[in-house]
């Protein structure tokens, strides 16, 4: 039996006795499959169950306070999603599925116009396939018990994500955590490889080159020299709003202003995208608790992206953003 069926009846496997009575048969011809995305340099397939560990993640209630979001983990989806998007032929297809409607608000916002990626809750899925799939399940520690039960007990919700799809599901969340959890979330950890959170093994932004890293504080030295002399004091610089990096945090008129310096698409990456994942980060921090202590303990009223250019250009380019 060549290896890939193997995965694919061992996949199965996770779901058939819980939700089927072990009458599931797998019927998938492994031959028009879409291969597993191997990562760059790998010496192994990847995994057709694989897992991204979100220990730093933390629940939030979403804008209306009706539901959950879990920003550290949208982070790591999205960077699971854009390592598959680039290593996945051009007509494969990825679905991201959440039980929760602010995450799914939250990550659909991050590839609005690509068609290649469908966002949404069990119901989206019901019928329909995807080639690799991305499960975030949004719980975490600080989640209530009473949430967390609920979202391990939504046994469509994990079936959902593994059997609708085709070669590969990637789980992105606290792995420890859902370990300890019963049911179907402990069975998919246990089964699950573990994976990194970039197509390149790193995050998004480690294993940058020095010089950028250098050139990123240069730009926020020359910003919070101009927020000084606009009086602004109540600042914070590199400070981490519910898991989610800031290069700036400040206080104005009573209300917190998050500022995330843009310093442009990283060499072949499409500028469209990066714009939209830039506004979608700064969407994620509107109304978190400020997290820290040079700026006011309030929730975060607005998000503002600066590109590089206009900080470069001085206070002529700055004005219109701060005025």
């Amino acid at each position: 039996m060549p290896p890939v069926t193997t995965k694919v009846m061992i996949s199965a496997d996770v779901v058939n006795g819980l939700c089927y009575g072990g009458r599931l048969r797998v019927l998938t011809d492994v031959r028009r499959q879409v291969p597993a995305h191997d990562p760059v340099g790998a010496a192994d397939p990847a995994p057709v169950l694989g897992w991204v560990d979100v220990p730093s993640g933390e629940s939030a209630r979403g804008a209306d306070g009706q539901s959950w979001r879990n920003t550290v983990e949208a982070e790591a989806v999205r960077r699971v999603v854009d390592g598959l998007l680039a290593g996945l032929p051009p007509d494969a297809t990825v679905g991201v599925v959440t039980p929760f409607r602010a995450q799914k608000e939250a990550l659909a916002r991050m590839w609005r116009d690509d068609d290649r990626v469908r966002v949404g809750t069990v119901h989206t899925f019901q019928g329909g396939q995807r080639d690799v799939m991305v499960l975030s399940p949004v719980a975490a520690h600080n989640t209530p018990p009473r949430t967390t039960y609920w979202v391990a007990s939504q046994v469509n919700l994990w079936n959902v994500a593994v059997t609708r799809a085709k070669s590969q599901l990637i789980t992105v969340g606290g792995r420890a955590f859902w370990q300890d959890q019963s049911g179907l979330p402990a069975l998919l950890a246990a089964h699950s490889a573990p994976l990194a959170a970039g197509d390149d093994g790193t995050t998004a932004e480690a294993g940058m080159p020095g010089r950028v890293t250098e050139a990123r504080e240069d730009l926020a030295d020359r910003l919070q020299r101009y927020l000084a002399d606009q009086g602004i004091t109540d600042l914070e610089r590199g400070v981490v709003v519910g898991g989610h990096p800031v290069d700036l945090l400040f206080t104005d008129a009573g209300e917190n202003t998050a500022v995330l310096i843009d310093p442009g698409p990283r060499p072949g990456h499409e500028p469209a995208r990066h714009l939209r994942q830039t506004h979608a980060r700064g969407d994620l921090l509107t109304g978190l608790p400020s997290g820290g202590h040079g700026a006011k303990p309030c929730p975060v009223s607005r998000t503002l992206r600066v590109p590089a250019w206009r900080i470069l250009a001085g206070e002529t380019a700055l004005a219109p953003l701060f005025g």
